[in-house]
């Protein structure tokens, strides 16, 4: 081929690239995030997957790995199939801003997460991804004694709060702007409890509330309008709430049996926690089992969750007007020093993290969905002096 036809050659292909790849390279945002991934994994071998959740062509993810993995081996990390030192899942996904590209690092059992903003158009970024999310903590109560749950109920001056305790239920108004106790509801059971105790309580339709705790139910009613509760609690193996499920809770242990009513149809294996993700014409049903791992259960079989390996053994389902409309709230897995709740999105069988870890400073002990369906209520025990401080959580769109 003669010069001239080489030039007109390699003026064509220059003419034939994408626009979109054309105006936005990605080697500036691939390099920044290779950088952080290499800083996470050091030098060695990784394996390295990318799942697109944006708008860009199968060319621009093409051109993304292209030049991760060239800026990956300069810092001395090489990429296998198999057999690696780490594994590293990157996803590519979108928000009214631009896009937010998300590095998952898993090394053994411990997972580390980089996410980088890239910058772009609201117009090119797909508008049906939904807006980014934050977290949103407010403290509600701060005590020595172990919080089991809380539950609010009402509204304004009439507003009350419910503290579930190992020994007792405590009612609270509010007064000056802040929490008083009522009174307090000793609770009675016949047999002593596990030693990891768990608890919930939960508002009722026709009274105040139930609560729950191992081989314990009680209930509170109300005479008219009077706040002058009769709360009754006894030996019970009445199965607890989960959304529209309930589940038989294990009295001498910390989980769930796995026997759910009214069910699904196959047999579940025992779990720490579950909750529901509404589809587009069917729910799926969400739960850790004792091993940690995440099972999404739907038409009638369930399977492991893709993305969902750094999950802890609390999770929590939350409504908000953010990206999909529902978010799975979820601790982290091990024994941080400082814990943190994050939030994910499920697609398929698959979760990705929408929001950066919202960190406690203390160890998270329960996680449960609010009554309202739109926020959970987190309780953490703190490290030093050992309080208990039980928190809203709720979702934000940052828009």
């Amino acid at each position: 081929m003669t010069f001239s036809k080489r030039l007109l050659a390699w003026i064509i292909a220059l003419l034939c690239i994408s626009p979109a790849h054309a105006l936005n390279s990605w080697d500036s945002p691939s390099a920044d995030l290779a950088a952080r991934i290499a800083t996470l994994t050091g030098p060695g071998t990784i394996t390295l997957t990318i799942t697109n959740r944006t708008t860009f062509s199968n060319d621009d993810v093409a051109a993304i790995r292209l030049a991760v993995e060239r800026e990956l081996r300069s810092a001395g990390v090489s990429v296998r199939t198999k057999d690696a030192d780490s594994d590293v899942r990157i996803t590519l996904s979108q928000n009214l801003q631009g896009w937010l590209w998300i590095a998952e690092v898993q090394q053994g059992s411990e997972t580390k997460v980089e996410m980088l903003p890239v910058a772009g158009s609201s117009s090119s970024a797909s508008a049906a991804t939904g807006p980014a999310i934050t977290l949103h903590a407010s403290l509600i109560l701060s005590q020595a004694e172990p919080i089991l749950d809380v539950a609010l109920s009402g509204t304004g001056n009439e507003q009350r709060m419910f503290v579930l305790e190992p020994e007792h239920i405590k009612a609270y108004t509010t007064a000056a702007g802040s929490w008083e106790l009522a009174k307090s509801y000793e609770i009675a059971h016949g047999h002593p409890y596990p030693r990891d105790l768990r608890g919930r309580i939960v508002p009722a339709v026709d009274h105040p509330f139930d609560a729950y705790l191992p081989g314990v139910a009680c209930s509170a009613t109300r005479a008219g309008q009077s706040w002058d509760l009769t709360v009754s609690c006894s030996d019970s193996d009445d199965p607890w709430p989960l959304e529209s499920q309930k589940s038989f809770y294990n009295s001498t242990r910390n989980f769930f049996t796995g026997v759910v009513m009214p069910g699904f149809g196959p047999k579940l294996p025992p779990f720490y926690s579950a909750g529901e993700v509404t589809r587009v014409g069917s729910t799926a049903f969400l739960f850790v089992d004792l091993t940690g791992a995440t099972h999404i259960l739907e038409n009638n079989s369930h399977k492991l969750l893709i993305g969902a390996r750094d999950w802890g053994s609390d999770i929590a389902m939350v409504r908000s007007e953010c990206g999909q409309g529902t978010q799975v709230l979820t601790s982290a897995a091990g024994w941080p020093t400082s814990d943190s709740i994050r939030a994910y999105e499920i697609a398929g069988r698959e979760a990705t993290p929408v929001s950066a870890p919202l960190t406690f400073d203390g160890i998270i002990t329960a996680v449960w969905t609010a009554g309202d369906g739109n926020s959970a209520t987190v309780v953490v025990q703190g490290l030093q002096g050992r309080r208990y401080e039980a928190y809203s959580v709720s979702v934000v769109c940052s828009r």
